[in-house]
Order: structure tokens, then sequence, then C-alpha cells
């Protein structure tokens, strides 16, 4: 494939580059400014990450370099109207994690697996690749972005005044306005000050009732609120050689902690079939994870409030969606829980049937 630049040092632009350097073994340089620091939000992973991070950087749970926490899955609070918790298990034999941005980019920045070049990008048609990855960050103009349907636009992040690292999975607790994520993140990391996030639509929603909600549900300190859009490129690939990657090529609501995994998954398509088709398979894979996520949404809540009504009127049709469902309400146990170690691309998006089948056992029979 000739030489790859990756523009851009936060998380996606870190994962791109350290996955075409180590399985593509391509001349790869990754270009970013020292001056942008990465997304202060801490970060929540699927099982490829570590495992990548363990073969190309020989990151291991002992010396953890990064303060990173495990992360077994996703325990999700108050969703549905039968069950008080779900558990979306990860395989035993394997771990997910959680992470700061900030030591992560640094962790791998300084790994040596491939070229660092500090400067700043304005003009990414002029730079000498072969095959560019732009990883700026969010576009700043939305007029080549197609509006993704999500209930959500605005979080306020707190700083927990309990040791949230006592758990082993990320937890997703719905409230009256929509959810709250609980990262379990180490004390000593950066991201420690912004690993609760009270999720809501500022539409339904105000600023202040939200924030009063978010005092008074979780024992925090409000740090920082941010709106953001829904959103994915409608182009993902321009001009045969430039690729969009990270939040450059789209931004969803958080719930599923899709975005890592996403970053991975482009980078995987591009190094095995080249930019070709990649900007209908991107878009195709993205409204995929879009869907999965909709589908909790549309489960509601045990509130019965104005946000989950929205919510839960935001649907979608996707008739590969209905029939992987089917077929995983109609297997046993025994058939589909080996494909829990399947990776992403056996599955809807990054899910196999297994998590179709735990959801929809979640949502529809009441745990004994």
């Amino acid at each position: 494939m000739g030489k790859v630049s990756v523009v851009g040092g936060g998380n996606a632009g870190v994962f791109t580059a350290l996955y075409f350097a180590w399985y593509g073994q391509d001349e790869v340089e990754l270009i970013y400014n020292p001056e942008i620091p990465p997304e202060r939000v801490g970060q929540a992973t699927l099982l490829d990450p570590p495992r990548m991070l363990w073969n190309a950087t020989g990151f291991d749970w002992y010396h953890n370099q990064i303060n990173a926490t495990f992360k077994s899955g996703i325990l999700y609070e108050g969703w549905g109207q039968l069950n008080d918790k779900v558990f979306h298990a990860f395989p035993a034999d394997g771990m997910a994690m959680h992470y700061c941005p900030w030591e992560m980019q640094k962790h791998v920045l300084d790994s040596g697996v491939f070229k660092v070049v500090e400067g700043e990008v304005n003009n990414i048609n002029s730079i000498d690749a072969d095959l560019i990855f732009d990883c700026r960050g969010k576009p700043a103009d939305y007029s080549d972005y197609e509006e993704l349907i999500n209930p959500i636009n605005a979080c306020i992040l707190g700083k927990p005044k309990w040791n949230v690292s006592e758990a082993f999975w990320s937890r997703h607790v719905a409230t009256p306005d929509g959810w709250t994520f609980v990262i379990p993140t180490h004390s000593k990391s950066p991201s420690h000050d912004y690993c609760v996030g009270y999720c809501y639509n500022s539409n339904i929603t105000s600023k202040a009732v939200a924030q009063s909600n978010f005092s008074e549900m979780f024992d925090v300190t409000i740090k920082h609120h941010v709106n953001f859009k829904n959103y994915v490129a409608k182009n993902p690939v321009i001009d045969d050689r430039i690729v969009l990657n990270g939040n450059r090529l789209f931004f969803l609501d958080p719930l599923e902690s899709s975005s890592t995994q996403t970053y991975i998954e482009l980078a995987r398509f591009v190094l095995n079939n080249g930019v070709k088709d990649a900007s209908n398979e991107v878009r195709r894979y993205i409204k995929q994870v879009q869907n999965f996520v909709l589908w909790h949404y549309n489960c509601g809540s045990k509130y019965d409030t104005p946000f989950w009504d929205y919510a839960k009127s935001l649907t979608f049709d996707d008739p590969e969606f209905d029939s992987i469902l089917d077929a995983s309400i109609k297997s046993s146990d025994y058939d589909i829980m080996d494909q829990a170690n399947n990776n992403s691309r056996s599955g809807y998006g990054q899910w196999t049937p297994y998590a179709f089948k735990l959801w929809y056992d979640g949502m529809m029979r009441k745990e004994k």
C-alpha cells in the first residue's frame, strides 16, 4: 500500500496508525499537534484494543503504563420494564479496558512502532503519502454530513466522590432524562475527573434541570458540560486517497462504547480491501451501530417521562437486523455461546447473535 500518513493524535489517530503499522507493516507516520489535547473523557473498548496493544506495544496489566482498568462487560441498570439490571457480559477468557485518552496517546506515540511527526496540518491534500487518514476531530462545518438518529445530544460530566474502580465493568444507568455512564477509571488517571456522564436531550430537558437531577442521583462534583451532534460523513473517502476516521468521520452517543472499535474496523477494512468500497462499507457499518443503539432506547426504561416517550418513538427499519434478531431468539444458549468469541466482522456491526439474544432476554424475560 506504500506510505500511510495518519493526521491527528487522538483515539482514532493512534489506533489507526498502530493497526496499520503492526498488521500492515507499511511505512506509517502519524502527524499531530501536541498543543491539541485528546478527548478528556474516559474511554471504554471491546476486546480488540487490549489485544493489539499487547501485540504491538508490549502492554500488560501488571506494568499497566496507561492506568487502564478492566472491563468485563456493561451493566445496564433500570433499562426495560422487567429486570433491574441486565449484564452484557464479554467472554470470560478475554478482557476489554477503560482508559484515559491522554495516557493512551503517550503510550502509543512513545512505542516506536511508527514514525511520529509534530506539526499542524492545514491542507491535508499537501501530504506526500499514498494513503491518508484524516483524524483531526470534529468538523467545523456539517454540510457534508448526515445526521444519525439518536435521542441524546448533551452530556454533563462529573468527578465521582466514590471509588468507581471497584467495579470491573462499565455502568449505564437509566435516568428520567436519559442515562448516565460510570466508567471505573483509575483514581490516578486524568480522565477520573470526567468519568461519570449524565446524557440527556437538551430539547426536552433544560441544562439546569439535568444538572440538578444529576447532582441528586449521583454523588459527583460537576466538571463540564457539552452539547453534541450525532452524525456521519456523506463521503468517508475523498479522491480515493483520503479516508476520514474518528470524529472527522462520525459521532454517536456513547451507549455500547462503539467508537474505538469502529475506528479499528475502518482501518481493518481499508488494509484488507483498499479504499474502493470503503465509503459504502463504513456507512453501512455505522448505520448498524446506530440501529443497535436505538434498539436499546426502543425497549424503554423504568421511567415514564417525556424523554423516554421520545426515545421509544425513534424506530428504524433494517431486514438484516430483524433476521439476526429472529435467528438469535430461536437459538439455544449453547448454539450461540461460542459466537461471543467471534470478532465483530461475523455479526451486525460490532455485535454477534449472542449479544442480540442477551439483550432480548434481558428486556423480555424476567430473570429468576
